[in-house]
């Protein structure tokens, strides 16, 4: 198949637009950013980085799915029969589960008591919180009876200092609440 030549350019090549309000970009410019709803603060921003990854050395070689042992990806029952239900039999070891809803329906309570019944003396699970002081999360365990010797509990926003505990607990569960509340300053966003 022959390469055709355009006149337009690329994407990469295309410059973005961020608002100097609130950082939302987007690939056109906008008199009003959708985002914060401030006027005339959406700028060019430049030509965005290109990214490349060239192929790397595989660690393991693919197999045929049959061969493929399942049973490193059985589900871990949460303590919660109807989170259970949902998560199709709970936790599986090494995957990331986002919950999502309104405000004060329950998720920071819900998550703390699964937290609880997830600490065993062969599980550590560790629930960082970036909304709430620890106090709080401690005076909300009292309340639904989340205390566990097991559950080990820290209120940080950087994601250095997450990564620093889960180097000195080492949990087999991670609760951070929420994600959105942590920071690099290392990365823009």
């Amino acid at each position: 198949m022959a390469a055709r030549s355009s006149s337009r350019s690329s994407a990469k090549d295309r410059p973005s637009y961020r608002c100097t309000e609130c950082g939302w970009t987007t690939a056109k410019w906008l008199g009003r950013c959708p985002e914060c709803q401030a006027w005339g603060t959406v700028e060019e921003h430049g030509v965005p980085a290109v990214r490349t990854t060239a192929p790397g050395r595989v660690t393991s070689a693919a197999l045929p799915i049959g061969q493929v042992d399942g049973r490193q990806a059985t589900a871990r029952s949460t303590g919660v029969d109807e989170l259970d239900r949902v998560l199709g039999g709970g936790l599986v070891p090494g995957a990331v589960v986002l919950l999502a809803g309104e405000p004060g329906v329950g998720k920071s309570t819900l998550l703390l008591d699964v937290a609880a019944k997830a600490a065993t003396d062969d599980h550590r699970t560790l629930y960082v919180t970036a909304e709430e002081s620890a106090s709080q999360v401690r005076l909300r365990a009292d309340r639904i009876g989340a205390l566990n010797e097991h559950l080990y509990l820290a209120a940080e926003t950087d994601l250095s200092a997450v990564l620093g505990h889960l180097d000195s607990v080492k949990p087999s569960l991670l609760i951070l609440d929420s994600v959105q509340t942590v920071a690099s300053p290392e990365l823009d966003g």
